[in-house]
C-alpha cells in the first residue's frame, strides 16, 4: 500500500472519530440538566401606621364599629395584593383605631396618643364637629394628615377650608344627595308638592336654605321645619308638630336616628313618602324596625345590600367569614374608601409625606381620578369650599317597600 493512500485512510479515520466525539459531547450537553432558575425574592413590604378614631363607647357605638371594621377589611385587602407600590417600595396600611367616646375631650386624648406614641402620620375619623376640632388642634401643627370622616354642618367653622393644610374630608357632601331625591319623588310621586323638614338644631340652616331652593325649582316647596334638640330619643312630640302642618313629604335630613323618627311618624298615621339623606344604610332601616307597613315609601341615600355591586360583595364575604355572628352594617363600605382614597393619593404622588399625598389629592379632580366602591369619584370642592378636598362620588337612592330593598339608581355628584 502507497503512503499517500495510506494517508488518506488515516485522514479519513480521524475525521470519522473527531465527528463522533463531537456528537458525544454534544448529546451529553443536550442530558445534562438544566439547572433551576434562581428565584427572585419578594420585595420588602414597608408598613404605615394610620391612627383612627371613633366613638366606639359614645351614642354613636354602632357606626363606629362598622368604620372600624371597614378599615379592616381594606388592611386585609391591601395586604393580600402585595400593598401599593411607591418608587421601588411597597407599603401596607396598619391601622391602630382609638376612642373618643364621642366628646371633645376623648377625641383629643385619642389624637395625642396617636401622634406622640403610635408616630401615625396619617389620622382619619370622628362624627360629631366638636371631635373635628379637637383632633385638628393636635394634626396640624405635629404636621399629619387629617382626614375627615365625616361632618354634619357641610360649611361649618371646623370643616375643609383654604386655611386648614392637611385636612381633608373622605365623606360625601350630603347636600348634594337632595336634587336626586326630589327628581324621584317628582317622577314618582307627581302629587307630592309639600315638604316638611325634621332637623337637629345644631347649625342645618345652610342646608334647609339649599332644600328649600332645589324644591322651589322643582315645584315643590318646604311648608314646615321642626328643629328638634341634640339627644332627643322620643320623637312623638316633634312628630306631632311636623304632622299638623300637613305634609306630603317628610325629610330627615341628615341624622343618623332616622329610624326613630320613621317609627314616630308611623306610629302618628304618616304614610307617605320619608326621605332619609344621611349615608345611614337601607339595611339598619329593615334591621331595626322590621315592620312592613312602617318600611313602605321611604328613601334611602344608600346603596342596596341586596343587590351589592362587586365590590360591595366582596366587603360583605370577608365580613361573614370573620364576623359570622353579626349582621352586615353598611356604613362600613363608606369608611373602607376612606384609606382607599389616602393610598390612590400616596400613589399619585408616589410619596407617602402628608403634604405631597395632600397636594396630589387636590389635583384629583375629574371624574375617575378616585376609584371607591360606590364607583368613579374625585375630590372637589373649590366653589363651595375654596379647596378641593372633599369627596364627590356616585349617590345612591334606595327604596324600600313592604320591607323590602330596591336599588334605583346612581345619581352625579356636582361640584
Amino acid at each position: 500500500m502507497s503512503n499517500r493512500k495510506m494517508y488518506r485512510i488515516l485522514s479519513a479515520g480521524l475525521a470519522i472519530l473527531l465527528l463522533l466525539a463531537l456528537v458525544i459531547a454534544g448529546c451529553a450537553k443536550e442530558a445534562a440538566p438544566t439547572p433551576a432558575p434562581t428565584p427572585t425574592p419578594a420585595p420588602e413590604v414597608k408598613h404605615i401606621t394610620i391612627g383612627t378614631i371613633m366613638g366606639i363607647t359614645g351614642p354613636l357605638s354602632v357606626p363606629s364599629l362598622a368604620f372600624n371594621r371597614g378599615w379592616e377589611f381594606y388592611a386585609d385587602k391591601m395586604k393580600e395584593e402585595g400593598g401599593i407600590k411607591i418608587g421601588n417600595d411597597y407599603y401596607v396600611f396598619d391601622f391602630v383605631n382609638e376612642d373618643s367616646k364621642g366628646t371633645a375631650e376623648g377625641a383629643s386624648i385619642a389624637a395625642n396618643k396617636l401622634v406622640s406614641q403610635d408616630k401615625a402620620k396619617f389620622i382619619i375619623g370622628a362624627m360629631l364637629e366638636s371631635e373635628i376640632a379637637a383632633i385638628y388642634q393636635i394634626t396640624r401643627p405635629a404636621g399629619v394628615f387629617y382626614g375627615m370622616a365625616n361632618v354634619n354642618i357641610p360649611g361649618h367653622e371646623v370643616d375643609v377650608s383654604p386655611d386648614k393644610p392637611l385636612m381633608a374630608r373622605l365623606s360625601i357632601d350630603i347636600p348634594t344627595t337632595i336634587p336626586g331625591d326630589l327628581n324621584y319623588l317628582i317622577k314618582n310621586y307627581p302629587d307630592a308638592k309639600k315638604i316638611a323638614i325634621s332637623a337637629p338644631d345644631i347649625g342645618y340652616e345652610g342646608m334647609i336654605a339649599d332644600c328649600e331652593k332645589d324644591a322651589t325649582a322643582r315645584g315643590m316647596s318646604v311648608i314646615f321645619t321642626e328643629k328638634w334638640a341634640w339627644g332627643t330619643t322620643d320623637f312623638v312630640p316633634t312628630f306631632t308638630r311636623i304632622l299638623n302642618s300637613k305634609p306630603d313629604v317628610i325629610l330627615a335630613m341628615n341624622s343618623g336616628q332616622a329610624m326613630d323618627q320613621l317609627m314616630a311618624a308611623r306610629q302618628l298615621g304618616f304614610k307617605g313618602p320619608f326621605i332619609s339623606n344621611s349615608p345611614l344604610g337601607a339595611d339598619v332601616f329593615v334591621n331595626v324596625l322590621k315592620d312592613p307597613t312602617w318600611l313602605t315609601n321611604v328613601l334611602v341615600n344608600s346603596p342596596d345590600i341586596e343587590e351589592p355591586n362587586d365590590a360591595i360583595k366582596e366587603m360583605m364575604e370577608w365580613w361573614s367569614k370573620k364576623y359570622p355572628n353579626d349582621p352586615f352594617v353598611s356604613d362600613c363600605i363608606h369608611s373602607s374608601d376612606m384609606p382607599w382614597i389616602i393610598a390612590q393619593a400616596m400613589v399619585e404622588a408616589q410619596s407617602i409625606e402628608p403634604a405631597a399625598v395632600l397636594a396630589a389629592m387636590e389635583t384629583m379632580t375629574n371624574a375617575g381620578d378616585i376609584m371607591t366602591s360606590l364607583g368613579a369619584g374625585y375630590m372637589g370642592g373649590m366653589e363651595k369650599y375654596g379647596v378641593n378636598r372633599v369627596l364627590y362620588r356616585p349617590l345612591p337612592l334606595t327604596v324600600i317597600n313592604n320591607g323590602k330593598m330596591e336599588l334605583i339608581g346612581y345619581t352625579s355628584p356636582e361640584k
